[in-house]
């Protein structure tokens, strides 16, 4: 069953083989050892015993939930382990993202950045920037590569204080993100509240991948590049206010 656990354990001669009750002792001597070496448990063979049609095998039915219990285990493991290392690589992306836009040189700048160097930084399809319309100045807006929305419903698309919104099996919409919105099917919508010298607005990220984004997910990463967009579009629409 379990010969092979303890070779070399106690200064076994080499080639030695362990014999059931050289097992059997070093078990007893040491009874933590199933423990702390539970994937041990998967290479038992249950015992097959003898017995009739309506007596149950509890002590094989007891190593099989066993088995599948450690299985099930190692499997959670490597789920969290997989999971905390996809975080780590989002959180790098949106930082990476987040500078990339505080180098910017202009509006025009910012926003190509945005919506064209952001696809590669965050791995998705497309990114676009998007504000309500109608606005003072929207000629600024549309020269500077920003897509304007007429009666673009943000209580609709948020609730009353949503930030984020979070869909999967979508079909792109056309005005978010024209040409590209056949690729969309899963979205990231992020709300950008107005400030002083814009309209409130929508930083739409779009993948191809439909399960991308999906409700539930977390949101920390999104609210944040929405933040940085906020302040530096501030930032560059009041430096070039004459």
């Amino acid at each position: 069953m379990i010969l092979e656990a303890c070779v070399q354990t106690e200064r076994q001669p080499e080639g030695h083989d362990l014999d059931r009750d050289q097992v059997r002792g070093y078990l007893l001597r040491h009874p933590g050892f199933l423990n702390e070496n539970p994937d041990l448990l998967r290479a038992l063979t249950p015992p097959r015993q003898q017995t009739g049609e309506t007596v149950a095998d509890f002590q094989r039915h007891l190593i099989e939930r066993l088995q599948r219990d450690v299985g099930e285990l190692a499997a959670f493991r490597e789920s969290i382990i997989a999971t905390s290392r996809s975080n780590h690589a989002s959180q790098q992306h949106a930082l990476v993202a987040a500078l990339a836009a505080m180098d910017a040189t202009s509006l025009e700048h910012l926003v190509h950045i945005i919506t064209r160097d952001w696809i590669d930084m965050l791995d998705v399809d497309v990114v676009a920037l998007c504000l309500a319309d109608p606005f003072p100045n929207d000629a600024s807006f549309a020269a500077a590569g920003i897509s304007l929305i007429e009666e673009l419903d943000l209580h609709r698309l948020f609730g009353n204080d949503g930030a984020v919104a979070l869909h999967s099996n979508v079909v792109g919409a056309p005005d978010l993100y024209g040409a590209a919105a056949s690729l969309v099917r899963a979205e990231a919508l992020v709300r950008l509240d107005a400030g002083a010298n814009r309209p409130a607005g929508i930083l739409a990220i779009g993948s191809r991948d439909p399960g991308h984004f999906a409700p539930g997910q977390g949101t920390e990463l999104l609210r944040f590049l929405g933040a940085v967009t906020e302040r530096l579009l501030d930032q560059w629409l009041k430096a070039s206010k004459p």
